[in-house]
């Protein structure tokens, strides 16, 4: 019958997928270097969620710019309140597709890899519109 001590040492040890076996502090000869430079500081990590967080609120206000407009065009007569519905889940699907990309992954190493994306994009005078990449759904 095996014991409790026993089974510890049966368990598998858990890894890093970058060094193998996961270092700890005490191992710093054994790669410990390696795993830390892929996570920042607490300051960079606070830096590059404030960047992603910066990112998210003014593509959240343009695409509220579809729905205000769809409302102003609904209030001059130009289109009926369906049309207003279809600018208001539109604007639903986009907001979701914003969120995951900025969130989804969760914090730390993944708002960093999407902060530094944000740069690469400034960078290369690129961007990303929400709106169209979101298909709108087809009225019968």
């Amino acid at each position: 019958m095996a014991v409790a001590a026993d089974l510890v040492e049966l368990a598998p040890k858990p890894t890093c997928a970058c060094t193998g076996p996961k270092p700890t502090p005490s191992a710093k000869g054994d790669g410990w270097w390696r795993y830390r430079q892929a996570v920042g500081t607490k300051a960079e990590r606070r830096a590059a969620r404030e960047h992603v967080s910066g990112y998210h609120e003014a593509r959240l206000g343009e695409l509220i710019e579809y729905v205000t407009a769809a409302v102003d065009r609904y209030r001059a007569g130009e289109i009926d309140a369906y049309d207003v519905d279809e600018a208001i889940h539109h604007y639903h699907r986009a907001a979701r597709e914003l969120w995951k990309f900025c969130w989804s992954g969760g914090g730390g190493t993944h708002t960093e890899i999407i902060a530094h994306v944000l740069d690469r994009m400034a960078t290369d005078g690129e961007s990303i519109n929400w709106w169209d990449r979101v298909a709108p759904l087809q009225r019968d």
